[in-house]
């Protein structure tokens, strides 16, 4: 019995499950928020990509 109430006050095991939620909502956070700046980057630099290379059509982007 005394067993039982020792295991219930452990909170160490609690609270590294908190910690890993933690670390993995961040994780989780941080991955997509690089990949919607990734995406903004490479939509940013579209435009000039194609007016250097000559494939885009003037009506579309201003390529002064």
């Amino acid at each position: 019995m005394s067993k039982r109430r020792h295991l219930r006050k452990d909170q160490n095991g609690a609270a590294a499950a908190e910690y890993a939620l933690v670390i993995a909502i961040l994780g989780a956070a941080l991955t997509f928020g690089a990949l919607a700046l990734g995406t903004a980057i490479t939509d940013s630099l579209d435009a000039p990509s194609d007016c250097v290379a000559g494939t885009v059509s003037p009506s579309s982007v201003d390529c002064r």
